[in-house]
């Protein structure tokens, strides 16, 4: 291998990348002009064999507002019944919601505000047995996990 081989490469993977971020760049910066004057199509990049036979009119007519139709004129008189019933229903599950959220926070209050207490001079108290010697949980007199280790052999001398 060449000693000019490495930084050829390295190069030709450094102009590679250089590219792709100056080609992202540019159709990212297309795109927000596109939609920054208005239009409804973002503009679409065209050959450059194209624009340098052809100059484009540097001038875009700027795209006229149309009014939004009303959708409620628009609706047949059962589908205006659903939607204003969905309403209805819409505005009762959120009264249910604030509700059940008002019924937590008064259960959290409580819930800070309890204490146990035991009475131990009560009769009915009795605590939970307990041995007096605690149990041994040692693995001396086992194998435990790992196998025996095995004895040491000795060899042979040649006495």
């Amino acid at each position: 291998m060449k000693p000019s081989t490495v930084p050829i490469m390295c190069g030709i993977a450094l102009a590679a990348i250089c590219s792709a971020g100056f080609s992202h760049w540019w159709s990212v910066r297309t795109m927000a002009s596109a939609f920054q004057t208005g239009l409804s199509k973002p503009l679409v990049a065209q050959p450059a064999l194209k624009t340098m036979a052809t100059p484009q009119p540097e001038s875009v007519a700027p795209a006229q507002k149309v009014p939004a139709p009303n959708v409620a004129e628009q609706l047949e008189p059962s589908q205006k019944k659903f939607f204003e019933a969905l309403i209805q229903k819409m505005g009762a599950i959120e009264n249910q919601n604030r509700d059940l959220v008002d019924q937590l926070a008064e259960t959290n209050r409580d819930m800070m505000k309890l204490e146990f207490r035991v009475d131990t001079h009560s009769e009915s108290f009795r605590p939970l047995p307990t041995s007096e010697e605690p149990e041994d949980t040692t693995y001396d007199d086992g194998p435990g996990v790992l196998p025996p280790r095995a004895e040491p052999v000795s060899l042979p001398s040649g006495e």
